[in-house]
């Protein structure tokens, strides 16, 4: 008996230690591919946001590629934006138009300092009213010896606001493109030159016509237009 109950516990501890080496291999794998299930995720969730953040630093790569007309207005209002943080600065407000993107959308006159930008009120203001103090505002703010750009298929004349701001700034010369027949037609362009006697140009009325002055600096023809080809006209 005494050896029947020596063998069976021989046999029981066998068994045990059986399991103990059979079962622990077992579950160190178990624990090895939960962690390495864990660090593959990471390693994915790591790759995305990296191809989520590629797209964006190229977006801003390329907001941040301006041509070197943009990039000196740019320049010029960051150095009056920057007088905003200093302290001693002391503000000069004025009312000033601002042009909405839409020309025939109504823009806002603005209350602000002439010198930094700072703005301090703003209301709505026609859209023909705004087209010239933009202009104007333009003119006063543009670095020096500059070329203002303005490109228009609504407007078709200049009031006396931006005949005095280049008559302010003798140094700044003013290139418009303009459409022939108000709104529709060839499109067309002339060069106002830096120094003109601009007050001078203007009608009795206190305003000088882009044909006029087309006429007087050199007409160029950009876009040929058709005015038969208009959607209305062919309906007809």
């Amino acid at each position: 008996m005494k050896k029947s109950a020596l063998l069976i516990t021989k046999s029981m501890m066998a068994a045990v230690m059986a399991a103990m080496l059979f079962s622990a291999p077992a579950f160190s794998r178990v624990a090895y591919a939960e962690n390495n299930e864990k660090t593959t995720v990471n390693k994915e969730e790591t790759v995305e946001e990296a191809k989520e953040e590629e797209p964006n630093g190229a977006e801003e790569a390329q907001e941040e590629v301006l041509s070197e007309y943009d990039q000196a207005i740019k320049d010029a209002a960051d150095a009056r934006h920057a007088l905003q943080k200093d302290p001693t600065h002391i503000h000069h407000y004025r009312w000033i138009a601002k042009m909405n993107e839409s020309e025939s959308a109504e823009g806002t006159i603005n209350y602000m300092c002439e010198e930094c930008d700072r703005v301090w009120y703003f209301r709505p203001y026609p859209a023909y009213y705004c087209f010239q103090g933009d202009i104007a505002r333009q003119i006063e703010v543009a670095p020096e010896n500059f070329t203002v750009k303005v490109k228009t298929s609504l407007f078709f004349n200049f009031n006396k606001q931006v005949m005095e701001a280049l008559e302010k700034r003798p140094d700044v010369s003013l290139y418009v493109s303009f459409l022939r027949n108000e709104y529709v037609g060839d499109r067309l362009s002339f060069v106002i030159p830096a120094g003109e006697d601009t007050m001078s140009l203007l009608d009795e009325n206190g305003y000088a016509g882009f044909i006029f002055l087309g006429n007087k600096y050199g007409m160029t023809l950009e876009e040929k237009h058709e005015i038969e080809e208009d959607a209305d006209t062919v309906k007809n």
